[in-house]
């Protein structure tokens, strides 16, 4: 499956857990940037992931709409592999 992550600035460890569970990280967004709050998130995503610990009130809101819009379904977690893995890996 492919996922989009919103949110974090290292996910190298995240990244590696996802890959051995069968997923695919094809783009990830630090939500640093002012220029974040109005990303698109790509076509071929399967699943958004939104670090809720690390993104603004905004860019939860767009990501939120964008992913209802496209019908892809957002997973809200914190940055932690154990949050991660039962919204995921149930």
């Amino acid at each position: 499956m492919c996922i989009t992550i919103v949110g974090g600035d290292n996910i190298a460890k995240i990244n590696g857990n996802l890959y051995k569970n069968g997923f695919f990280v094809i783009k990830h967004i630090s939500g640093r940037k002012k220029s974040h709050k109005c990303v698109e998130i790509p076509k071929n995503t399967d699943i958004v992931l939104v670090f809720i610990d690390y993104v603004n009130h905004k860019l939860c809101e767009h990501i939120k709409r964008e992913s209802k819009k496209m019908g892809i379904k957002a997973v809200y977690s914190k940055r932690a592999w154990s949050y991660i893995e039962t919204l995921l890996c149930e």
